[in-house]
């Protein structure tokens, strides 16, 4: 070995091999530098005060750093269906400054993190809304994840141990839509509130594309009606276990006492549902009873469900699939919730205020 090395040193090898070390360890430190610099995910508390925006496409890499502004007291959370829900009209109806922080696909499990990040950093929590769709009530409960990668790190609340994840090409990749947003190149995805509209312009709304997706043929249906059994599906009701209650009541337990908390069934369209008198609208129902009991032990709560045969979700031109209705309505149900609160009821045929 000694040889094998004295021979490497005589020839021009070694000084190209430390050239080539240099090299890859210059562009190392350069690279992290920059991350450290640019901080895609805005947590690092040594980083420069850049104007950066949520970057991620990934709404779980860009949401922490939202849920931690102290320029909020107010938040949203959930799934797609109300994502729409724009912070100034939630204002207008409710008072507070929100954030909507709802997620794409968001499980329970990832919907109770970023509302206890939340909490973690805001001593006086307004108001929470918690959009309430089908992950929330599976009797066996849902996944703790989806395909999305979920970076644990983000939501723990310690913000130093953030530059420890940083070195890997999704975060490179975030870090260039950021300096790209900062520059004036990128249009930001989301608003500083963690708003998006992520629907396409009006006009190039379809309402035969709409109904293609909505229905099996492109051909509006009805759904028929089920004659429930006698005991109007009391013992079905009573033996469904909901896991995730146990999440929600946690979750919950991490807000301050007189945190106003609003339980909100989205209004997905009507084929979205169970037939009249079937199972799952059993089951539906009972979801939201259960939720109703929880929140009435936390106090100030409020169960408004909109998922109910309405003139909001039988109406296909309110929606541009199964799941997302426009903007116009998620305007109506911001209104209608404010209403709601103030007079302690459903103000409107549209919803139903549910109790325990």
């Amino acid at each position: 070995m000694k040889i094998f090395f004295g021979m490497l040193q005589e020839s021009g090898w070694s000084a190209v091999l430390r050239r080539a070390v240099t090299v890859f360890l210059c562009g190392f430190v350069l690279l992290y530098a920059t991350l450290l610099i640019v901080d895609p995910y805005d947590t690092l508390p040594f980083s420069p005060p850049l104007d950066r925006w949520p970057a991620a496409s990934n709404q779980r890499f860009s949401y922490p750093a939202v849920a931690m502004k102290p320029e909020f007291d107010s938040i949203v959370v959930g799934t797609s269906v109300v994502r729409l829900l724009k912070p100034s009209e939630l204002e207008a109806a409710l008072g507070g400054r929100f954030a909507n922080l709802a997620m794409n696909s968001a499980m329970p499990f990832e919907q109770s993190e970023i509302l206890k990040l939340f909490a973690r950093f805001h001593d006086d929590v307004k108001t929470v809304i918690v959009g309430i769709d089908s992950v929330w009530c599976e009797p066996k409960g849902s996944p703790k994840l989806t395909f999305r990668p979920f970076p644990p790190w983000l939501y723990d609340g310690n913000r130093w141990n953030d530059a420890l994840h940083l070195l890997n090409l999704a975060a490179v990749e975030d870090a260039g839509r950021q300096v790209g947003q900062m520059i004036g190149l990128r249009r930001p995805r989301y608003q500083r509130n963690g708003y998006g509209n992520f629907l396409p312009s009006n006009s190039e709304y379809d309402l035969q594309k709409a109904r293609n997706t909505i229905y099996a043929n492109g051909a509006r249906q009805i759904t028929e009606p089920m004659t429930p059994p006698a005991d109007n599906y009391a013992e079905y009701r009573r033996n469904l276990a909901f896991a995730d209650m146990a999440l929600m009541r946690d979750m919950l337990t991490a807000l301050p006492r007189g945190t106003r908390k609003i339980f909100l069934g989205a209004p997905v369209h009507a084929m979205a549902f169970g037939p009249p008198g079937s199972n799952s609208e059993a089951s539906w129902n009972e979801c939201l009873r259960r939720i109703a009991e929880i929140g009435e032990e936390f106090g100030n709560s409020y169960v408004f469900d909109f998922r109910i045969r309405s003139e909001i979700t039988m109406e296909d031109s309110n929606y541009w699939d199964l799941l997302h209705y426009g903007t116009d309505t998620a305007s109506r149900i911001a209104r209608l919730i404010g209403d709601g609160v103030e007079a302690g009821r459903s103000t409107d045929p549209v919803y139903r205020y549910v109790t325990p």
